[in-house]
């Protein structure tokens, strides 16, 4: 296997992050890396944690670095690698401590559902209009049509 770091995917991690207000979470202490040779079909990504006797031998903090393998994360379409981010991210328990959530709590329902917030929170914000200016409803048309019988039709 080989590992490469991903500082642009670190950024895009640390903006759902405060996207979706997880501030439980520390940018500073995930950290992404892409990985070439799996053979693995299925997996697009794995989460990892530092584990607490290392976090204690060596008197660091809990460090998370997920891992995309690259073989399928990188033929994925935008939307379904940002899905596999916060699904990752998901994996990070509130303690921030080195565990992990299971698939019990990191499913598809609530991964959509932080998706469809998320874009919400970077969608750039509506201009308002100046109050002088007629909004977009007030050109709006309505037409009224009368229904008409046509009467040179033959009836049955």
């Amino acid at each position: 296997m080989e590992y490469t770091p991903e500082p642009a995917i670190e950024k895009e991690i640390g903006q759902i992050i405060q996207a979706l207000e997880w501030e439980h979470l520390d940018p500073n202490r995930i950290r992404v890396v892409s990985s070439r040779g799996s053979r693995s079909r299925r997996i697009l990504a794995r989460c990892h944690a530092l584990p607490k006797a290392l976090q204690t031998g060596l008197a660091i903090p809990a460090h998370y670095v997920i891992e995309l393998v690259s073989e399928n994360y990188d033929c994925l379409p935008e939307i379904e690698k940002t899905k596999t981010l916060i699904h990752e991210l998901l994996h990070i328990p509130m303690t921030f401590g080195g565990g992990f959530r299971n698939h019990d709590y990191v499913r598809a329902p609530r991964v959509n559902k932080l998706y469809e917030k998320y874009l919400k929170a970077m969608a750039p914000p509506v201009p308002a209009f100046p109050e002088n200016q007629k909004t977009p409803e007030a050109y709006h048309l309505t037409f009224q049509i009368e229904p008409k019988t046509i009467s040179n039709f033959p009836t049955a």
